[in-house]
């Protein structure tokens, strides 16, 4: 026996309510550094909608973030996600971008469904 303990599988937070409030739980659970920006681009997506008579931007951010936490609760999914956000960033090698951006789209999906 080694003394390690497992690496956790499942969530580390279950899925919130589809609400900025809940969101802006989740996230300060799972990474409290993210707020600021949270706060802020709620704030930007309100005062656009305010000036353009509009309900798209908020409802854009409430699927960003919610995006976000259903990513974000899986430390592996979060993990493999960062990766293949550096791969489509930083690779010279097309195929491998290719690969990467389709990994990162089957992530948000399965990210979402849950």
């Amino acid at each position: 026996m080694t003394g390690r303990a497992p690496k956790p599988t499942g969530p580390r937070i279950p899925m919130p309510e589809k609400t900025p409030a809940a969101l802006r739980v989740a996230v300060g659970r799972l990474d409290p550094s993210v707020l600021a920006t949270f706060d802020r681009q709620w704030d930007e997506a309100m005062r656009q909608a305010r000036d353009e008579y509009t309900l798209a931007p908020p409802r854009a951010f409430v699927e960003h973030w919610w995006s976000w936490v259903g990513v974000a609760r899986y430390p592996q999914r979060l993990a493999r996600f960062r990766e293949c956000e550096r791969i489509v960033s930083e690779s010279d090698n097309r195929a491998a971008r290719r690969a990467a951006a389709s990994e990162l789209a089957s992530i948000l999906a399965e990210a979402i469904a849950a």
